[in-house]
């Protein structure tokens, strides 16, 4: 009677999307015209609507660190509003990547 059953349960497991399994984590640096014009505020309603995790920070240099963690192509749509700005007061000057390893944050914040 298991025999009738084994190929629909391998269908079944096959097709099973497991949590973590083609998440992706970046460090994103981004410059320019970026603190004191809603950057942080508007980064995480956007991360947060994309369904992307982890956080903003503003830096002592004047650019914003960006800790970002989601599937491959959500993350790749997200990099891609960052570097024409979330914002329209902001001004864009570089966005440096560096792959960084999942730690399978929550949710998005804005850190101090």
């Amino acid at each position: 009677m298991s025999c009738l059953f084994l190929p629909f349960f391998v269908t079944m497991v096959h097709n099973i999307t497991i949590r973590g399994a083609m998440m992706e984590s970046v460090l994103i640096s981004v410059s320019g015209r970026v603190q004191g014009v809603g950057f942080r505020w508007t980064t995480a309603r956007l991360a947060n609507r994309m369904g992307i995790t982890g956080w903003i920070k503003n830096e002592a240099d004047g650019s914003v660190t960006v800790r970002a963690e989601a599937e491959k192509a959500d993350l790749t749509a997200f990099i891609k509003a960052l570097r024409h700005s979330p914002t329209p007061y902001a001004s864009i000057r570089d966005v440096q990547i560096t792959s960084k390893s999942v730690e399978d944050f929550k949710k998005f914040v804005i850190t101090d």
